[in-house]
């Protein structure tokens, strides 16, 4: 039932995503509105601090394949994802000692920033007005 009304959330958004027309779109030097450079641009490793440990980094790596995979979460596994105009899906299931099986979801985000060096994300899924912009900066 939950990956039923994840799915039907997913493409309520997908279909009330429209172009607009061409006289209303403002050009900015630093963005792009060629969707397969957005994804090319999102390819690589995007880490950020462990909370209480900002040593140690995590994150998720997004092949070209479509494959992602978590950077040092071990409960948290991303499968695969995919990008529309400026929503970010990520494919995941979570494991652990207190599961006793794997859960699926899809994680829903917001691109807010995205450039060669920095990637600013918010969840369109769950309580909006506590979702924070999480950053990540990628990996050489």
């Amino acid at each position: 039932m939950k990956q039923k009304t994840i799915s039907i959330i997913i493409l309520s958004i997908l279909a009330a995503c429209t172009s607009p027309k061409k006289e209303n779109i403002k050009t900015d030097p630093n963005t792009t509105s060629d969707p397969n450079s957005k994804r090319a641009e999102l390819i690589g490793k995007w880490v950020q601090p462990i909370p209480g440990q900002e040593n140690e980094k995590q994150g998720i790596e997004l092949r070209d394949n479509g494959i992602a995979v978590s950077i040092n979460m071990h409960t948290l596994l991303y499968e695969q994802w995919k990008v529309s105009h400026d929503t970010l899906f990520l494919w995941s299931r979570t494991v652990g000692v207190a599961q006793p099986s794997a859960s699926s979801d899809i994680d829903t985000l917001l691109i807010q920033k995205l450039d060669h060096k920095s990637l600013t994300v918010v969840s369109l899924i769950g309580d909006q007005k506590n979702n924070l912009a999480q950053t990540y900066n990628k990996e050489k």
